[in-house]
């Protein structure tokens, strides 16, 4: 596997976006006993981040906390690094936590010319404030596989994230296929770009609009000078193979998913 010459550097990048305040995003972290706990203000996202494991005797004591910061609220939990997963991992299951994927952040390592967008059957546009409900049906769509229409509270509580990303350096492109909004591509400027949405609706898929996607940013993102593009997925999903043939090869960090469903949870 080839490092990226920032490896420890885009680390500790990583970390950090998840235990600090991103004051335009409304997010608001506290440091707790068990972790860092946050909210984005305006929305009902609530996450845990836990980078270091605790007694897992204590997994009880870990929820009486979690219930007393968000009350019955829905609340996801990441555990940093697979020590810390698999020490936790049994306690978690028996507080009433639901196991979810494994999220692998991949560095593109450039190693020769910079790449070049390639052509493809969409026509990709950014996203505007008049085009963030596009945006987010078609997101909401492809994540699900479905094109049954998604409720519409989902999607006013996405385009309310949206809207503060965009006001927080995010960058979102459509593609569109015939007019109609095809796949989504979402990412953060910064000194690296770190792409955190990519979806194709299920009627559009194997047809290149993904990739097409992709490639744009990734040339954009070296055109710019910009040091690096990352991305995350699950591990264990097709996708990750794609990446890793494009340049995606430095491990940069790795955590886990996991739903404590408050109204419903012991």
């Amino acid at each position: 596997m080839t490092a990226h010459p920032a490896h420890d550097e885009l680390v500790r990048t990583v970390r950090s976006w998840y235990i600090c305040d991103f004051p335009a995003l409304g997010k608001v972290v506290a440091r707790r006993r068990f972790g860092y706990f946050s909210r984005i203000q305006q929305t009902d996202y609530c996450d845990i981040h836990i980078l270091e494991p605790f007694d897992p005797a204590e997994a009880s004591a870990f929820i009486a906390d979690v219930r007393a910061f968000y009350g019955r609220r829905r609340v996801l939990i990441f555990t940093h690094g697979q020590a810390v997963d698999t020490r936790l991992s049994h306690a978690l299951k028996l507080a009433g936590c639901a196991r979810g994927a494994g999220i692998l952040y991949l560095a593109h390592v450039k190693t020769g010319l910079s790449p070049k967008a390639e052509s493809g059957p969409g026509r990709i546009e950014p996203v505007t404030p008049d085009t963030i409900r596009d945006y987010s049906v078609t997101k909401l769509k492809g994540f699900a596989g479905s094109e049954e229409e998604p409720d519409p509270a989902a999607v006013e509580a996405d385009m309310a994230v949206r809207r503060a990303e965009l006001d927080a350096g995010g960058a979102f492109l459509i593609a569109r296929l015939g007019g109609e909004a095809a796949a989504i591509i979402g990412f953060y400027e910064g000194p690296d770009r770190y792409i955190f949405n990519l979806a194709t609706r299920a009627p559009f898929r194997h047809q290149g609009i993904a990739r097409q996607l992709l490639s744009r940013v990734l040339a954009d993102t070296y055109a710019l000078n910009k040091r690096s593009l990352l991305i995350n997925t699950d591990p264990a999903d097709t996708p990750v193979q794609f990446y890793r043939r494009i340049g995606f090869v430095d491990e940069i960090y790795w955590m886990r998913k996991w739903l404590w469903e408050g109204s419903s949870s012991r």
